[in-house]
């Protein structure tokens, strides 16, 4: 008889920890779907593309033959966003950047020297919002790593750019619509090194302001 209800108090033991262990991991499993669906609420991924201004200055003064040309080019590349709270985010980008800016040396052949005609930008920008009911205003700011693309030409006489450093600065506005997210980015970038190669200048400085489409 002892032996008997032993036997049937160590079954109802074991039933209810079977049943705790299988509570705790439909908890934990639920838990962690829930979890998974935030994080990707948290985190979203687009493509951009817009058009920028270079603005390539000296801080030497030049020769009276020597003239600085800044045009319009344009931009594509890759974005993510995290959102670190209501308030703020981390959106890194990849962009492929065209630009067109020169210097022009009229004393000797009517050579151009191109500054950054291609470059690839790597840019880590903190973004601060101020969620509206229909749109979103936001300021960013972050550092932008600019590496030039075009340093493999075989003529000697073609000098290439160097890689540059920039800090990034910008407002804009997000539209949330159906199935993604349309913003609108006024962009400006300061570059702090001398981009030039070019022995006949001193130095190059190069800045632009660029206007992105973004699509999140």
């Amino acid at each position: 008889m002892y032996g008997e209800t032993l036997l049937n108090f160590k079954f109802i033991t074991v039933r209810k920890i079977v049943f705790l262990v299988s509570l705790l991991f439909i908890s934990y499993s639920s838990y962690s779907q829930r979890d998974l669906v935030e994080q990707e609420k948290r985190l979203k991924f687009g493509f951009n593309l817009g058009v920028n201004q270079s603005n390539v200055f000296t801080k030497h003064d030049l020769n009276e033959e020597v003239s600085l040309e800044n045009n319009i080019g344009f931009r594509l590349g890759v974005l993510a966003d995290y959102k670190i709270n209501k308030f703020m985010s981390i959106s890194p980008k990849a962009e492929l950047s065209f630009n067109n800016s020169y210097v022009n040396f009229e004393n000797t052949d009517n050579s151009r020297y191109e500054v950054l005609p291609l470059s690839l930008e790597f840019m880590p920008h903190f973004v601060f919002t101020k969620e509206g009911q229909h749109l979103n205003p936001y300021l960013l700011i972050g550092p932008n790593f600019r590496l030039p693309l075009n340093n493999n030409s075989s003529d000697p006489s073609v000098y290439s750019s160097s890689y540059d450093i920039a800090i990034d600065v910008g407002i804009g506005l997000e539209k949330p619509l159906n199935y993604f997210n349309l913003g609108a980015e006024l962009r400006y970038s300061y570059g702090l090194m001398n981009v030039n190669q070019n022995p006949m200048i001193q130095s190059i400085y190069f800045h632009n302001v660029a206007l992105v489409l973004s699509f999140l």
